[in-house]
C-alpha cells in the first residue's frame, strides 16, 4: 500500500450524491479546509451534511436568487417551514424574509457575514438543513436536474419497518413510540426543547453535560439554554456531579451524556447516574450512538434515549436520520412524547425509504465490526509509535461498559489512537478512507479534534480546555468497518512503518 492509493480530496464517501462523508486525505488538506483555503474548498464536492451545504441546496439557492429577484442575498434552505420560522425568530433581524416554493422553505438574509455565519451555526447545531434528497426532487421537478440518481429503497411501510427493528434496541413498549427525526442532532435538540418546556415552569432551566461529548451536543447546551450550562468533563467523577446538584436544588432540567463518549470512548457508572438523576429530579438523556444501541442497552438507566441513525443503521453512509425514545420510567412520559413530536423535524420520505432498505444489514454487520475491533485493538497494543488506544473496554471504563454491553463481544466499532510520534505522518500514510462520520461498512480514519474542534486547537485557551478534559489534539479516531481485519491491519502497519 502507498500514499498514492489515497482517495482524492473532495471525493464523496461513498461516491454517490447523498454521501455523508468526504475524503480529506492529508493533514495539509485538513488544515487548509479548516482555514477556508479557496482552492481546497473548491475541490470539496461534498461534506458532512450538517457542516457543508450540499451542491443541490446551492443550486436551489442560485435559482431562488433569480426567481425572487434578489441575486445577491443568501438563502438558507431549511428542513421545513417550521424550521425556517425558527431560524427567523432566532436571528431576529431586519431584512430577513421567509420564502417558499414547490414545497421547499427557506429564509433570505442580507449579505452580512456575521449574520449568515450565525444562521449556518444554528442550522448545524439543530439539524435544520433541507434534505439533499428533497433538494434533488425539487431540482428535477423544476427542470434543473435531469433525473433522480437511482438507488435501492424500501417504499412499503418504511417508517414502521425502521421502528420495528429499533424497538428491541431501545426497549420501548411499542414500536410506534419511537420518534424518527431528520438527523441525530435534531433528535437531541427536540428532546432538549421538550424537557425545557416541562422543567422551565418549575424554574429548572440549566443543564449539565457529562464528559467531552460530540461538539454540537455541547453547542446546543452552551448556546441555546435559557439557564447556564455546566460542563463536567470527567465522566468518572460523579461525586462532583452530585455536589453541583446538591448545591443548586431545583435548578437543573437535565443531564446529558454519551455511552461511550466521543472521542475518548469512556462510559460513566450508569447505575449511580440513574440514582443521582432520580434523587434530584432531573431528566437523564443518554446517547448510545458511538457504539450503537445494537451493542449497548441503556434503557434501564435513561429517561430519554437519543440516537443518530446516520451511524450503523444507515451503514452505507448516505442517509442522515435520528431517533428519540422514552423509557418506561421516564417522568411525564406522555406529555414529553407529544412535546418531542411537536419539536422534531420529520425525515424526508425518500431518506426514510433509503434507511429502511439499509437497516436490514444492521444486525448482520455489528458482529463483524465488533470482531474486527477486538483484533485491531489487540494488534495495536505494543506497536511502535502507539501511545494509547481508547476503546470501550480500556481500564477505567471496563466495568461500567460491561454493565450496558449486550454481550462480551459487543465492543463497538470506534477507537481513538494517541501516538508517541508524529500523528500527521501516520494520517497521511494510512491507506484507508479519511473523512468525517463513523458507523459505516467502510473503515474511516479521522483527525477528530482538527475536524470537530479546530477553533480550540488554534488558541491557548482552547488548548487549556482540552488539557483539562484530557483530550489530545493529535489523536486519530478510527471507525472500523466490515472489511477483513487483516486488510485494515495491513494498512495500519504500513502507516506505522515510517
Amino acid at each position: 500500500m502507498a500514499i498514492s492509493k489515497q482517495i482524492p480530496l473532495g471525493t464523496r464517501i461513498p461516491n454517490t450524491p447523498h454521501a455523508v462523508s468526504v475524503s480529506i486525505p492529508t493533514m495539509r488538506d485538513v488544515i487548509a479546509y479548516e482555514e477556508n483555503d479557496p482552492e481546497t474548498r473548491r475541490k470539496m464536492k461534498s461534506g458532512y451534511p450538517r457542516f457543508v451545504v450540499h451542491d443541490y441546496l446551492l443550486e436551489i439557492e442560485k435559482y431562488w436568487q433569480r426567481l425572487f429577484d434578489k441575486p445577491n442575498d443568501p438563502v438558507w434552505l431549511t428542513s421545513s417551514e417550521k424550521m425556517a420560522r425558527a431560524l427567523e425568530s432566532y436571528l431576529d433581524t431586519e431584512g430577513s424574509k421567509f420564502q417558499k416554493h414547490g414545497g421547499v422553505s427557506g429564509l433570505r438574509l442580507p449579505s452580512d457575514q456575521e449574520l449568515n455565519l450565525k444562521a449556518k451555526r444554528f442550522l448545524t447545531h439543530v439539524g435544520g438543513y433541507l434534505s439533499s434528497r428533497q433538494a434533488e426532487d425539487y431540482l428535477v421537478a423544476n427542470g434543473l436536474l435531469d433525473a433522480v440518481a437511482p438507488e435501492d429503497h424500501c417504499e412499503n411501510e418504511a417508517s414502521a419497518k425502521i421502528q420495528a427493528i429499533l424497538q428491541p434496541l431501545y426497549g420501548t413498549e411499542t414500536a410506534e413510540e419511537i420518534v424518527l427525526t431528520s438527523c441525530g442532532m435534531n433528535a437531541i435538540y427536540a428532546a432538549f426543547r421538550a424537557i425545557n418546556e416541562i422543567q422551565a415552569p418549575r424554574n429548572r432551566k440549566s443543564w449539565i453535560h457529562l464528559g467531552w461529548l460530540y461538539a454540537d451536543t455541547m453547542h446546543v447546551l452552551e448556546k441555546l439554554s435559557e439557564g447556564e450550562n455546566i460542563a463536567l468533563y470527567d465522566v468518572f467523577d460523579l461525586d462532583a456531579l452530585e455536589q453541583i446538584l446538591e448545591a443548586n436544588p431545583n435548578h437543573f432540567a437535565g443531564i446529558i451524556t454519551e455511552t461511550p463518549t466521543n472521542p475518548l470512548i469512556q462510559t460513566p457508572d450508569t447505575i449511580r447516574l440513574r440514582e443521582i438523576a432520580n434523587k434530584h429530579g432531573v431528566y437523564l438523556l443518554i446517547d448510545p450512538t458511538m457504539n450503537s444501541p445494537a451493542n449497548v442497552d441503556v434503557s434501564p438507566y435513561a429517561d430519554v434515549i437519543v440516537n443518530s441513525l446516520t451511524k450503523y443503521a444507515a451503514n452505507v453512509g448516505d442517509v442522515s436520520m435520528g431517533a428519540v425514545a422514552l423509557t418506561g420510567s421516564c417522568p411525564n412520559r406522555e406529555q414529553l412524547h407529544e412535546l418531542i413530536k411537536r419539536n422534531i423535524e420529520l425525515p424526508y420520505d425518500r431518506d426514510v425509504q433509503r434507511l429502511a432498505y439499509q437497516i436490514d444489514d444492521y444486525e448482520r454487520i455489528m458482529p463483524i465490526i465488533n470482531a474486527n475491533t477486538l483484533k485491531i485493538v489487540e494488534w495495536l497494543k505494543g506497536q511502535p509509535g502507539i501511545g494509547k488506544v481508547h476503546w470501550a473496554e480500556e481500564e477505567g471504563s471496563r466495568e461500567a461498559y460491561r454493565r450496558i454491553a449486550r454481550s462480551s463481544d459487543s465492543v463497538g466499532g470506534v477507537i481513538s489512537i494517541e501516538f508517541t510520534g508524529d500523528m500527521a505522518v501516520f494520517h497521511d500514510r494510512v491507506a484507508l478512507a479519511k473523512g468525517p462520520s463513523f458507523g459505516m461498512k467502510q473503515t474511516l480514519v479521522s483527525p477528530f479534534m482538527y475536524l470537530a474542534h479546530y477553533d480550540l486547537i488554534k488558541n491557548e485557551d482552547g488548548k487549556k480546555l482540552m488539557r483539562k478534559a484530557g483530550v489530545k489534539s493529535d489523536l486519530i479516531r478510527m471507525s472500523i468497518g466490515t472489511e477483513p481485519a487483516e486488510e485494515i491491519i495491513e494498512a495500519l502497519g504500513f502507516a506505522l512503518n515510517t
